[in-house]
């Protein structure tokens, strides 16, 4: 199977299992969602180790899009770490958009303790408190700078996916 194909599938596998809102799913669906994730993650590492950050040019848009999605819905904050400086190179030289990176970024900093840098990440009951973040006062011009919309924007949109309650 070619890589891109297998970035593909295994992105495919994973959003099936994520169809099943968390609150419906079994403990079984919960385990198979977690061994999917950590076989993907693992795919993708080996992927990084042999080819370095599977871009846009080596796989297409989608497939590259897909990867990310793995290495971003991995709980493993030492393989998030170890992708993000090939993620970062794949930036850099246009085989990757910058917005993964930022995306990529918080999450590592939530598993690691360290305050966020483009407030990505939330929680609370209904997910829509943002983790705190270094440097507030200038959050909306670095998340512009990656290609992602103003912080108030990403809060509106999560509070009303979650039926309008206020963090």
């Amino acid at each position: 199977m070619d890589i891109a194909s297998d970035f593909l599938r295994r992105k495919n596998l994973a959003e099936t299992i994520r169809s099943v809102p968390v609150g419906e799913r079994t403990d079984e669906q919960f385990a198979e969602l977690r061994r999917t994730d950590h076989s993907n993650a693992e795919g993708l590492r080996r992927i990084v180790a042999d080819h370095g950050w599977p871009g846009i040019t080596l796989v297409g848009t989608d497939a590259a899009r897909a990867a990310w999605l793995i290495a971003l819905r991995s709980d493993d904050a030492e393989f998030q770490i170890g992708v993000q400086a090939a993620l970062a190179e794949a930036v850099t030289t246009d085989r990757a958009e910058p917005a993964w990176w930022g995306r990529l970024y918080d999450p590592t900093c939530a598993l690691t303790g360290v305050k966020h840098w483009f407030g990505t990440q939330f929680h609370n009951d209904d997910g829509t408190e943002v983790y705190p973040v270094d440097d507030p006062e200038n959050l909306d011009l670095r998340r512009a700078q990656y290609g992602l919309e103003p912080h108030a924007d990403k809060v509106n949109a999560l509070r009303q996916r979650h039926g309008g309650r206020a963090a």
